[in-house]
């Protein structure tokens, strides 16, 4: 495959690969004596079919940045950590991409495909997110369904279609260097998972004079199906927990961090589950193996 590098006309080539910037969140939070900075950027490597219009394939990537300080982080500090985070060799959108590398190709027609199609947010999951967040939930579960679709390429290596909010009008609008826009149509899968974010939920596990350690846990429903005939590989509820320890001084605690790594954690669990059960693995995973 010989690639190139610039404008894609659709007249010269029917497939072009295209790297797409999905979401972007810039957090900023105040403790006591110092400010707290996170930044969470999601791609999309994206093969296009520009004769037919039609996402071929799609690896979703994940970065995130974390910093703190004494003084607020204003608009040029986050560009300047923005572009370090995608600007360069040692950057790590170009560490991810490297790593998904192999992963980028297109697929054969008879190769069967696997997405992300539907994520629900619990009402117990509302009190540990941002304000931003709880006010939008369909950005959060824009962010949940790229993470666990990063992952599951990642460890299992699938041909995986991109998630797409609206599910009757499976489109995904891209707007191109030169300015251009173009609605491309995300093809029907073979097989889909539902991620159902039950919740989060935080329990004293010990305390001190000194310090509190804090137990924090994730609650996910995942299900594995076959749309066309409603045909159910997996159903199967997943949780996960990690611990926290606060400092008797500490007044307040950024829980949105805590209850993001015990999510990550159940993903990877729930993937574990998928290649532990004969019926999906068999079924589903290899048969849409790259």
């Amino acid at each position: 495959m010989n690639l190139q590098f610039g404008s894609a006309r659709r007249e010269d080539t029917p497939l072009v690969l295209a790297l797409a910037l999905t979401d972007e969140k810039v957090l900023r939070d105040e403790f006591n004596d110092f400010h707290k900075l996170v930044i969470q950027l999601n791609f999309e490597i994206l093969i296009l079919n520009f004769k037919e219009l039609e996402v071929v394939s799609s690896q979703p990537i994940c970065i995130e940045f974390i910093d703190a300080g004494k003084e607020p982080f204003d608009d040029a500090a986050v560009s300047e950590r923005m572009k370090k985070m995608v600007e360069g060799a040692d950057s790590q959108l170009f560490t991810a991409i490297l790593a998904k590398a192999e992963q980028i190709q297109p697929r054969s027609k008879n190769q069967c495909t696997l997405q992300v199609r539907q994520v629900s947010i619990g009402e117990k999951a509302l009190p540990f997110l941002p304000e931003l967040l709880r006010q939008d939930t369909n950005a959060y579960a824009q962010t949940v369904a790229q993470q666990f679709g990063s992952l599951l390429t990642s460890k299992v290596g699938v041909a995986l279609l991109p998630y797409a909010k609206d599910e009757l009008n499976a489109k995904m609008a891209l707007v191109f260097s030169d300015g251009s826009a173009v609605q491309f149509k995300i093809p029907a899968p073979t097989f889909a998972v539902d991620l159902d974010v039950k919740g989060f939920k935080k329990v004293l596990d010990k305390s001190t004079d000194a310090e509190s350690l804090w137990i924090y846990g994730a609650f996910l429903d995942i299900r594995v199906y076959e749309p066309e005939f409603n045909i159910v590989y997996l159903d199967a509820p997943v949780k996960y927990g990690v611990s926290k320890v606060v400092p008797a001084t500490q007044k307040s605690v950024d829980e949105f961090p805590v209850v993001s790594e015990a999510l990550k954690g159940a993903f990877v669990s729930a993937i574990e589950q998928m290649q532990k059960d004969k019926n999906t693995n068999e079924k589903v995973l290899k048969k849409c193996a790259l």
